[in-house]
């Protein structure tokens, strides 16, 4: 897995790091130096990142095809993702990287010419299949699961507007507090289920810190904040408990 997590470092300073804001307009204009200049960031983040942490040599042919074919692959995935994915930029993405990371996690299985990798991966995911379904239904339940069952809660308890600019601005801000609320409960589940209680309470700490202003315009805006903290709060834990007790049902441990 070494050789996977140098191609993996190369990756991430390439794309994330030194990728210039130029480099990512000149593709979508559809300018070949970008593309070229892409392509060549990339070479020299896989030499270093080779360098540095693979153990195996660099002057081996087999690293020199999977890095032509790595290349390859990620302009040819970038070109699709400019050409197709505009119009879904999140998924795109989403899409984008996850086939990058399995062109990598392909290359380096290659290239370490170990037919055992995929054995001891599917032996160390059955071991631990239950407790990564159990957490994952989890995270469903607690981040979206309860989120749309707050909405539905809190509904009658939103502030109403008093303008029609005040109506558009309240209907962004409810989406915006939806997905404030799936990262407030990921968080604080996460926080719950390694049993960090010092991050549990920043997180409540920091929300309340960002919603003062809101809390301060009125006793409508201070219930529906304490109302919905409190409920996610709730839930997070009663969740968070029914992980913890059906594991240890079953003799296991997070």
């Amino acid at each position: 897995m070494t050789s996977f997590l140098a191609l993996l470092i190369a990756h991430l300073l390439a794309d994330f790091v030194f990728q210039r804001s130029s480099v990512i307009a000149g593709k979508h204009r559809r300018h070949w130096l970008a593309w070229a200049e892409h392509g060549a960031v990339h070479l020299i983040c896989l030499l270093g990142a080779w360098l540095l942490f693979s153990p195996l040599p660099l002057l081996d042919y087999k690293v020199g095809i999977a890095f032509s074919v790595i290349i390859a692959t990620h302009l040819l995935a970038d070109w699709i993702k400019v050409r197709q994915g505009a119009a879904f930029p999140l998924a795109a993405f989403v899409l984008d990287q996850a086939f990058h990371v399995l062109v990598l996690l392909v290359a380096a299985i290659w290239i370490v010419g170990d037919p055992d990798i995929l054995e001891t991966v599917a032996t160390y995911w059955l071991e631990f299949q239950f407790q990564a379904g159990l957490i994952f239904a989890a995270y469903l339940i607690g981040v979206f699961g309860c989120g749309w069952l707050n909405r539905h809660l809190l509904d009658s308890l939103y502030p109403d507007p008093t303008s029609n600019d005040e109506d558009e601005m309240s209907t962004g801000l409810a989406s915006a507090g939806l997905r404030i609320g799936w990262l407030e409960r990921f968080l604080m589940l996460s926080a719950f289920l390694v049993q960090a209680w010092a991050a549990l309470g920043l997180v409540l700490a920091a929300k309340s810190v960002f919603r003062f202003e809101d809390i301060k315009k009125g006793r409508r805006h201070a219930e529906y904040f304490l109302i919905g903290t409190l409920i996610s709060v709730a839930e997070v834990v009663l969740v968070g408990m029914l992980v913890l007790m059906i594991t240890s049902m079953n003799g296991e441990t997070l």
